[in-house]
């Protein structure tokens, strides 16, 4: 190295013959060379945990859909698969709590959320185990709905949330703007319908109602912190959590639908999307305890970050389409919901005119005029 120029010099900037940083290095040579390679294996890492799980939620779909092996031994894979996809997703999350950072109560009310669905799973395969039809409402709706208010308090507790009063109006304007979205489509597709046709009746009807509104609120919470939280791969366990609550709600959705009709017996397709939902938050949960310690999140949200809102919107108003040709018109509360969602678009949009405006380096006040007299 030293009869290459300049490379011994380098080298000797970078490390001193003690293996240890010269005054005023502060190790930049070495955190150089091993962050890339930090970051590059827990990239693999994670995709290998992702891929892990994908493949055993396709294993679960195909037994459970076909039910491979008769329905009893079908039956019972799907009870004690679910229980412990739940218990991994509890166990992860622990994991990442235990580790501290600003993030640990996030991590903490998250696990004590999964413990309640696990206690839930649990519950609901001892029933099928006992040979008894699980009634609806149930003991294990206790721990099913318990843990939705978890959920909400550990995305609310997030410390992306605490930020400056114009970005938390435009995080929380999204997060309304999504709920609204969201409502909508459930309002058209399933609770429209079961409301106009006086299904509602039955006690098992409304907590099976429950669910849906409940991931709502839990959705509508993600999309406060995902809006605040700026690094990418800060992003990546917190999507994968927020993964799982959107399959969460599809499963739920759906699960409301067949209970209200009378179609819902274990073992059911639909019971792949809560593995799924348990399976991804776990992958989130042991991201988030791999590699260094969570930084602190950005203060300013990154344009990606949008996507849900606008997705949301966009969906809602491909089912504005389709029920507008299926039926050539909508209800009064559809069209009160659908103005509604518009008002709080343009509400956003203002928002985000307005940031746009005081971001720097964004337009200023007209050539000539003082910042007094543009205030005004």
């Amino acid at each position: 190295m030293e009869g290459v120029p300049g490379v011994g010099v380098r080298a000797k900037k970078g490390l001193s013959a003690l293996g240890r940083p010269p005054a005023g290095a502060d190790g930049d040579v070495v955190t150089l060379l091993v962050t890339p390679r930090r970051d590059s294996a827990d990239r693999r890492r994670r995709m290998a945990a992702a891929g892990v799980a994908v493949g055993l939620s396709a294993v679960f779909a195909l037994v459970v859909d076909l039910r491979l092996g008769g329905l009893g031994v079908a039956k019972t894979f799907d009870d004690v698969a679910t229980a412990a996809a739940a218990l991994a997703a509890t166990l992860t999350s622990w994991r990442a709590a235990r580790r501290g950072g600003h993030e640990s109560r996030f991590w903490w009310l998250l696990a004590a959320a999964c413990g309640a669905w696990t206690l839930a799973e649990g519950l609901w395969a001892g029933y099928d185990a006992l040979g008894r039809s699980v009634p609806v409402p149930s003991w294990a709706d206790v721990g099913y709905l318990g843990a939705i208010p978890l959920a909400v308090v550990a995305f609310v507790s997030h410390p992306a949330v605490r930020q400056g009063v114009r970005d938390t109006a435009r995080v929380t304007l999204d997060a309304v703007v999504v709920a609204a979205g969201l409502l909508f489509v459930s309002w058209t597709c399933v609770l429209g319908p079961m409301w106009r046709h006086g299904a509602l009746s039955s006690a098992g009807a409304w907590v099976a109602m429950a669910y849906p509104f409940g991931d709502l609120v839990i959705l509508s919470c993600v999309v406060v912190v995902i809006r605040s939280t700026g690094r990418a791969a800060d992003r990546f366990p917190l999507l994968c959590v927020v993964g799982g609550l959107v399959a969460m709600a599809v499963s739920d959705s759906v699960y409301a639908v067949l209970v209200e009709r009378g179609h819902y017996a274990t073992p059911n397709p639909v019971d792949a999307g809560w593995v799924v939902a348990y399976l991804a938050m776990a992958v989130g949960g042991w991201a988030s305890g791999h590699g260094e310690a969570a930084r602190a999140p950005a203060s300013s949200p990154v344009a990606s970050s949008a996507v849900l809102p606008i997705g949301v919107v966009l969906a809602s108003l491909v089912v504005l389409t389709v029920e507008l040709f299926r039926h050539d018109r909508l209800m009064v509360g559809d069209w009160v919901m659908a103005l509604a969602l518009t008002c709080l678009v343009l509400g956003r949009e203002l928002l985000v005119l307005i940031d746009v405006r005081h971001a720097p380096g964004g337009p200023g006040p007209p050539e000539g005029t003082s910042e007094t007299e543009a205030t005004r």
